[in-house]
């Protein structure tokens, strides 16, 4: 009985494993630092060379278009070509059609990049930054 048992909780677990998928959300330099669900990266390999920092936003005096700047780590110890897009969104989290191009950022070894968005209109509430390898 306990056999079934065990064997059901490991059948469990992998299927959770497996129903884990892209794109995942991106972990934090500091351990104290509050981590958002705003930093998506879109592969496992990535998300384990990559770290967020302190994000910081605001608004643009004059335009109120919002601003964004996200500290973006390679905790690797190789250099790494990566493609970064952030989408502007409404108060009710829904794309308003204001998207940056995909940037390409070099980042090498234990670099942190502050990436700087802003965003073209002010009815900018909220945004997502999606992070994709550059191969």
């Amino acid at each position: 009985m306990k056999s079934l048992r065990s064997m059901s909780f490991v059948a469990t677990a992998a299927l959770a494993a497996a129903c884990a998928s892209p794109p995942y959300a991106a972990l934090s330099i500091d351990a104290d630092a509050e981590l958002g669900s705003n930093v998506f990266v879109v592969d496992g390999e990535l998300l384990d060379v990559l770290r967020i920092g302190r994000v910081g936003v605001e608004r643009v005096p004059g335009s109120n278009q919002l601003k964004v700047v996200v500290p973006i780590r390679n905790i690797d110890d190789e250099e790494h070509k990566i493609l970064v897009q952030t989408s502007f969104l409404d108060g009710m989290k829904t794309p308003i059609g204001d998207d940056t191009n995909q940037q390409v950022k070099l980042l090498g070894p234990g670099q942190t990049l502050p990436v700087v968005v802003i965003s073209k209109l002010d009815a900018a509430q909220d945004w997502t930054m999606t992070i994709a390898w550059n191969r």
